[in-house]
């Protein structure tokens, strides 16, 4: 994945020394054009095994879960504010177990940092076995519904960054 980087960026330079311009505009016309010959030549580098995947739809990904956990952030922080402004404070604090589909030890860490961080929710333990965790919940009903957010929101994008599967 390094290499494809590195790759893109050679392009973008070989681009300006061609083009006889040094400034950053045509390293990036050229690192554009590079994206685009990485595409094109895609299987020629899995043959090589210089990547399962392009680099950049990599960093996608990435950049996809940072956003599903902004807006989940909000989405929480909203609720947890209404709920401090209520005239009489009726919660029901519930902790559940939610069973993990990730196998990792960096991916359950994410995602109980990522349930931990939004408010409202907090990771109290990991189980003994690294199959499960219990979730604090400040206010719910509907215990399913929220294993249903956690896995389709957190875990589905954590799933989808891993390079390994």
């Amino acid at each position: 994945m390094a290499i494809q980087f590195l790759i893109n960026i050679f392009i973008g330079i070989l681009w300006m020394f061609f083009s006889g311009n040094y400034n950053l505009e045509y390293f990036f016309v050229g690192y554009f054009w590079g994206m685009v010959i990485l595409f094109i030549f895609r299987k020629i580098f899995f043959k090589f095994s210089i990547g399962k995947q392009l680099y950049y739809t990599y960093a996608y990904k990435w950049l996809k879960l940072i956003v599903i956990f902004l807006v989940e952030l909000l989405k929480a922080g909203v609720n947890v504010l209404k709920m401090m402004f209520r005239k009489n404070l009726d919660v029901n604090p519930v902790i559940f177990e939610y069973e993990l589909t990730i196998k990792k030890n960096w991916q359950i860490t994410l995602l109980a940092n990522m349930i931990t961080l939004t408010p409202g929710t907090l990771t109290v333990n990991v189980g003994y076995n690294n199959k499960t965790l219990f979730v604090h919940c400040l206010d719910t009903d509907n215990i399913e519904g929220e294993i249903v957010s956690i896995k389709n929101s957190f875990e589905k994008a954590i799933l989808e960054v891993d390079l390994n599967g």
